[in-house]
């Protein structure tokens, strides 16, 4: 009687371990899977020009992720108007970088005064509606010949805001919609 409810237990511990083995790699596999379908849209190029007291800003919007960005709008605070783009894909066939222009003119907010917290938002929602958001701070430095600001901005450390469903909704999400549009 003995040998078999140690023969049972045994048999159980194998048998849990070599699920939970399963398990794990089949929750990685998803979790990767979903991760590989999400977009991440980035600004990683920006350049100025200036023209008198005109100051314009180029931002190089770019899908560094592995899915689209839906419905992607930038806008900067203190900047009256936005930049916005419908579908954004990533490295492909249909790739291409998008490069907004802010016209940053003597009587905009952000080059008048002083703004306690500057920043540039890039919102964007991926295939299955999740929104996205990625701050980049703005600093103002004055110009030593005029009273206007000029923008700094930091590509380095943007700030972060992505969703974060949990593993049934990452497999929902990934049986309901096509992969592919």
């Amino acid at each position: 009687m003995d040998w078999l409810l140690l023969f049972g237990l045994v048999s159980l511990l194998v048998i849990g371990a070599i699920a939970s083995f399963y398990l794990h790699a089949f929750v990685t596999r998803t979790r990767k899977e979903f991760r590989a379908t999400q977009p991440d849209l980035r600004i990683t190029n920006m350049s100025a020009m200036k023209s008198g007291n005109v100051l314009t800003i180029f931002p190089e919007l770019e899908n560094v992720g592995g899915g689209v960005a839906y419905d992607c709008l930038l806008h900067i605070g203190g900047w009256e108007g936005n930049f916005a783009v419908k579908k954004v894909y990533p490295r492909g066939p249909r790739y291409q970088k998008h490069v907004a222009s802010i016209v940053l003119g003597p009587e905009a907010p952000i080059r008048v005064k002083p703004i306690a917290n500057g920043y540039i938002r890039l919102r964007y929602l991926d295939r299955w509606g999740q929104n996205y958001d990625c701050w980049y701070q703005v600093t103002q430095v004055g110009t030593g010949e005029t009273t206007l600001y000029n923008v700094q901005i930091d590509l380095e450390h943007p700030q972060l805001n992505e969703p974060h469903p949990s593993f049934r909704e990452m497999r929902k999400f990934l049986r309901t919609i096509p992969l592919y549009d």
